[in-house]
């Protein structure tokens, strides 16, 4: 037996797993859906960032260091990534409208939300 639509009670909590990470900023690049007539519709931006640390506790010993996402950014344009930097800038996702888990072993994160540049402070 098979049972069906699943996924549909299972929640993922994006704010918990995006905890104790750090990300860093690796591209941003037009995101684009076709409509029904075939145009091209902009969408907004997909920025694809690194998980360049992990903190969180797992039940087990691995991580998801070196792990990459890719956020689709609703109305954002290019121009608001031209300051970040490949593999430099620390940046961090805010605002999940939507955050699904998805795949045949459920291994795929799907997350529409803004990505921001973190300010960090330094001590002296």
């Amino acid at each position: 037996m098979a049972l069906k639509n699943l996924s549909h009670f299972t929640e993922f909590n994006a704010q918990l797993f995006l905890s104790r990470k750090e990300l860093r900023f690796l591209s941003a690049t037009r995101w684009t859906e076709k409509s029904e007539a075939g145009s091209e519709i902009e969408k907004g931006v997909k920025v694809g960032v690194l998980i360049f640390s992990d903190e969180s506790e797992y039940p087990n010993e691995k991580t998801n260091i070196g792990e990459q996402l890719t956020v689709k950014v609703p109305l954002a344009s290019m121009e608001d990534y031209d300051s970040f930097q490949p593999m430099i800038t620390t940046c961090e996702i805010v605002d999940v409208e939507k955050a699904t888990v998805y795949g045949e072993y459920r291994n795929q994160l799907s997350i529409i939300a803004k990505v921001v540049e973190v300010d960090e402070v330094i001590d002296l």
